[in-house]
């Protein structure tokens, strides 16, 4: 077997377990993790001209770090959050956001809206979906003149 078959067995085994993987700790992940730096969030509205009548699909919100910041530029979310713990973490961290909707499913099984979205975003979520669905799947999401947006919050290592 190639790695490319390793990785999609992988990858369709584990969706069921990915689903959950972090739901035990979901309340400390959501005291604990970091917010998403204001100048990064500042340097994608200004590289994707962000504004109001703008529609992010959001991959893997979790408890809404991300989603929180770009609702706060009044953009729409699609939300997409597999773990039902982060579902109702987020629905309680964006309650207070008409313009977000959080939908508990995973991106692999979510069924696509085709070139509906100006912007496809994953914070630190990317990695856990199938390599077989992720690039084409975000593609085909996106209008022709939309933005896939890939952040990672990722804490200072000691050498």
């Amino acid at each position: 077997m190639n790695f490319s078959e390793e990785l999609q067995k992988y990858y369709s085994q584990e969706l069921e377990l990915r689903k959950n993987w972090y739901s035990p700790v979901a309340d400390a992940y959501n005291k604990g993790r970091p917010n998403y730096n204001l100048e990064l969030i500042n340097r994608v509205i200004e590289l994707t001209n962000l504004n109001p009548r703008m529609r992010i699909l959001e991959i893997g919100c979790g408890p809404g770090n991300a989603t929180v910041s770009f609702a706060l530029q009044g953009v729409s979310l699609l939300c997409l959050e597999p773990s039902p713990a982060f579902c109702q973490l987020a629905r309680q961290n964006c309650a207070s956001y008409p313009n977000v909707e959080i939908q508990q499913t995973s991106f692999e099984e979510w069924e696509l809206d085709l070139e509906k979205f100006d912007v496809v975003l994953a914070a630190n979520s990317f990695h856990w979906l199938s390599p077989a669905v992720k690039y084409i799947k975000a593609a085909a999401a996106l209008k022709d003149d939309g933005y896939l947006i890939l952040l990672w919050n990722m804490t200072p290592q000691p050498q």
